[in-house]
């Protein structure tokens, strides 16, 4: 079957309601095209004896219940027996993996007939792959001898695999390229090993997120194949971390446990063992309470991190045990990614930079000191998922009660992190709604779990025939997806906000009102959330109207002040502020308080400190105080001392200011800056250079 139907049927069954419009902006083809499509997708409708899909006068897409049901069914079962053609990057992928598994002389025509395809088109394939190859330093060579082969080091042939793998999962959702290629090569199948992991997984208790299970569940199939046909990693090339504590710890024994139930065990060496651990505890869930050998270097590496978050970001957490938990769950499987250089593929990371950018900003510079642990910085994919369970810190249910009336269960495939930004941002868009914590796909049991209305990251199996609604949902939404989202709520369950406009409604009255608009998109989503009314707060932060300059005043900032200790100098910056009618007298107080108990907690960086307090204690506008000394002050911290720039923040919240010490960062690695107030005198010249 044509790709492109395939993809036309993934849209439409995964909303309850869809336009033409957001059909074509999702998949870049035009009117006719996608008409095209569902004109050929309604002949296979109807030779099912089903009623085909209609256009509506909104130009939504109407389905029956029983066509959505057969065309869920209908993916399900794509396999051989339906023609399904790979596209190029599917292709790639099948000639990698097959060069992959090594098992036998591969030639052109290999390739060719597997794949039904011409010549010309296989070569270009082959050469397309060869330079992406080249980049990873592996070479895809050629001879009459040894037909096509792979040389490079087994790390990198092995990380490519996983990428390859991980990608396509993750950002395709689709397997079949996988399954055909199992098929092909008599390879242990998908479900019989899922089998067994789920069995052992239970067995030894370890949680992963669903995505991360299917991953894992190909990557062991290919590898194990691999391995057994002789690619071991040699020990003298690849520096892998020895940490032979990880022969303590529940993965390794699952590991060994799997092992066994598969043929040729013993040509699996302890070191692809260990190998293979690692790869485990690189995508399970951590958990604090399992007491684990590395339980407490993880944990003060958790606690170090959540504390320079607090210290850079100004955020006072409302509940640091419950957030602890949260980051120490998903930073120890990245710890072990990061450790051993696994790959990892975040199809939210551009979602998270573009919609938490100034959180993004805090966590990066956050994280910047321990890259040193891992020889390498920490990549943005892992930088995007801390990002995630950090935004957890600025939502919160609303303090007053609200009468609900239907229950809201969240499935999501996408773990911990997305899933609790998903679950306050679906809280503050439908407060009439009660909304269940969220659970995983394992999980799901509509009698174990009752609700009115399930959300779901991405639609699986189980979901088919329920009796309530089910909607799909991005983790991370959008202006536009949250109206979508919201109007698909209201047409389920008869809200009123089924009333408001639609976008093809907005876009038409602007065309003919107004004519060409710039930015016309975006207008009728600010539009769209205009009708709707949809809550900003859980927002981490509107980061144009709050700048760093706006937040400093001229009698805040104080140079080449000459005090002799670091309590001195906290008390003179603090009163700037106090005298200004920012803060109250507690809140100076406090921030001395925290000063004698621990004496370098507000030293961030090399030569600047950072005081600050929770907004309760007496802060009472959003505001920065600077100040600059005459001479540096030792606070003891050895690595940043001494103290020459002190920077003094009243947070209101822990919201608003993000945007403003996310401007503060960049300031503080801003040579040209400190140079300034290491010279200056004039405080306009200062405010000027930060309003540049």
């Amino acid at each position: 079957m044509d790709k492109d139907i395939i993809q036309l049927i993934r849209k439409l069954v995964n909303r309850s309601f869809m336009t033409l419009t957001e059909i074509q902006n999702e998949t870049d083809a035009t009117k006719r095209q996608i008409m095209y499509r569902l004109e050929k997708l309604n002949i296979l409708i109807e030779d099912n004896n089903l009623i085909p899909i209609t256009i509506g006068n909104q130009k939504e897409f109407i389905i029956t219940n029983d066509t959505r049901d057969f065309l869920v069914e209908f993916l399900y079962e794509i396999n051989d027996d339906i023609d399904y053609y790979f596209d190029r990057e599917e292709r790639k992928i099948y000639i990698y993996l097959r060069l992959f598994v090594d098992r036998e002389y591969v030639s052109l025509q290999h390739f060719i007939s597997t794949l039904q395809i011409s010549k010309s088109t296989i070569i270009q394939d082959i050469n397309e792959l060869s330079h992406e190859l080249k980049e990873q330093n592996i070479v895809l060579k050629n001879d009459r001898t040894e037909g096509y082969y792979l040389e490079g080091s087994e790390m990198n042939i092995r990380r490519f695999m996983m990428k390859l793998l991980i990608y396509s999962i993750s950002e395709h959702q689709n397997t079949l390229v996988f399954d055909k290629f199992v098929n092909d090569l008599h390879l242990s199948t998908f479900d019989y090993s899922k089998l067994i992991i789920q069995e052992l997984a239970e067995t030894y208790d370890i949680s992963f997120v669903e995505d991360r299970l299917t991953e894992f569940i190909y990557i062991y199939i290919f590898l194990s194949t691999r391995i057994i046909e002789g690619r071991h990693v040699n020990p003298n090339a690849y520096n892998m971390p020895n940490l032979e504590m990880i022969q303590t710890f529940k993965e390794y024994k699952f590991t060994n446990a799997l092992i066994d139930y598969f043929p040729n065990k013993e040509c699996i060496s302890d070191l692809d063992r260990k190998y293979i651990s690692s790869w485990i505890l690189g995508i399970s869930v951590g958990n604090v309470e399992d007491m684990t050998e590395d339980c407490l270097i993880i944990g003060q590496l958790v606690g170090k991190i959540m504390t320079r978050f607090e210290l850079l970001s100004g955020v006072h957490y409302r509940d640091s045990e419950t957030i602890f938990r949260h980051i120490f769950s998903h930073f120890r499987p990245a710890y072990y990614r990061l450790l051993f250089k696994l790959p990892i593929y975040n199809p939210l990371k551009n979602r998270v930079i573009d919609e938490y950018n100034g959180l993004y900003l805090l966590v990066k510079e956050t994280m910047k000191p321990f890259a040193s642990i891992f020889g390498e910085e920490i990549n943005d994919d892992e930088l995007a998922y801390l990002t995630m369970h950090f935004a957890s810190v600025y939502t919160a249910k609303r303090e007053e009660e609200v009468i609900r009336r239907k229950k809201a269960l969240i499935v999501c495939l996408n773990g911990i992190g997305s899933s609790v930004i998903l679950y306050y941002e679906l809280s503050s868009l439908f407060p009439e709604l009660e909304f269940q914590y969220p659970i995983e796909v394992s999980q799901f049991n509509i009698d174990e779990y009752p609700a009115d209305i399930v959300f779901t990251t991405q639609y699986f199996r189980g979901l088919r025939n329920l009796p309530i609604p089910v909607i799909k949902v991005s983790p991370i939404m959008d202006a536009s997806e949250r109206y979508s989202v919201f109007r698909e709520v209201s047409t389920q369950l008869n809200f009123d906000g089924s009333k408001h406009p639609s976008y093809d409604e907005i876009s038409t009255i602007l065309r003919k009102h107004v004519g060409h608009v710039e930015q016309e998109q975006q207008l009728i989503h600010e539009l769209m959330s205009v009708f709707l009314q949809i809550p900003t707060s859980i927002q981490p932060v509107a980061e144009e109207a709050i700048t760093l300059r706006s937040i400093i005043s001229e009698d805040l900032v104080s140079l080449k002040v000459d005090s002799q200790t670091p309590e001195e100098v906290l008390q003179l910056s603090g009163d700037c502020l106090l005298n200004a009618g920012m803060v109250t007298q507690q809140y100076v107080d406090s921030v001395l308080s925290i000063q004698k108990m621990n004496p370098t907690y507000y030293v961030i960086a090399p030569h600047i400190a950072l005081p600050h307090t929770t907004p309760t204690k007496g802060a009472l506008k959003l505001a920065m105080g600077i100040t600059t000394l005459k001479t540096p002050i030792y606070f003891g911290n050895n690595e940043k001392d001494p103290v020459k720039y002190v920077f003094y923040l009243s947070a209101i919240d822990n919201e608003s200011h993000i945007g403003a010490m996310t401007e503060l960062l960049e300031l503080m690695n801003d040579e040209k800056f400190l140079s300034l107030l290491d010279e200056t005198e004039d405080v306009q010249e200062v405010l000027d250079y930060i309003a540049l």
